[in-house]
């Protein structure tokens, strides 16, 4: 179940910032490698990217809902900078109610169901991009969290 989190928390961020650059991808080529560097671009088209703003906005209804139900305290935990990851989830778990669990798991299915949904209108080319993006995105999580990057071991540090 924790892995399930994790990797739908993983393929969530990562279709954000999908919808992010793709939205954003008015720059001619030269100037988008020059702004992101050698990214790969997924290159959706109007379709894809009218579909990936629709399960955004369909999950950030949910996130708002969930969150509109939390009390003062598990509020309190959620911003609680001290606490991390598990930790906090594990805190946070043993304050909710039967009905946030429930909104929770639902929010999550539908998350995953919304990016399964996505996944299956890419092409055989887009999904390599994709795959690529999602396994650079685990790398520099792995980073920022100064833990365990892709593989279970801690990622090797680049100078520059």
């Amino acid at each position: 179940m924790k892995n399930f989190v994790k990797g739908l928390t993983l393929s969530t961020a990562l279709v954000l910032g999908l919808a992010l650059t793709s939205v954003a991808q008015t720059a001619t080529p030269a100037e988008a490698k020059k702004e992101h560097g050698d990214r790969p671009q997924l290159n959706l088209t109007d379709a894809q990217k009218a579909q990936m703003k629709a399960n955004r906005d369909s999950e950030k209804a949910n996130r708002d809902k969930f969150d509109a139900s939390l009390s003062a305290d598990q509020k309190a935990i959620m911003k609680d900078e001290t606490l991390k990851g598990k930790e906090k989830m594990q805190k946070l778990d043993a304050t909710l109610t039967a009905d946030q669990k429930s909104m929770r798991k639902a929010n999550m299915e539908a998350a995953k169901k919304n990016s399964e949904s996505f996944k299956s209108t890419l092409t055989p080319e887009q999904k390599e991009q994709f795959e690529k993006m999602k396994g650079k995105m685990g790398e520099r999580m792995g980073d920022r969290k100064g833990g365990k990057g892709k593989g279970g071991e801690k990622p090797a540090k680049t100078e520059g």
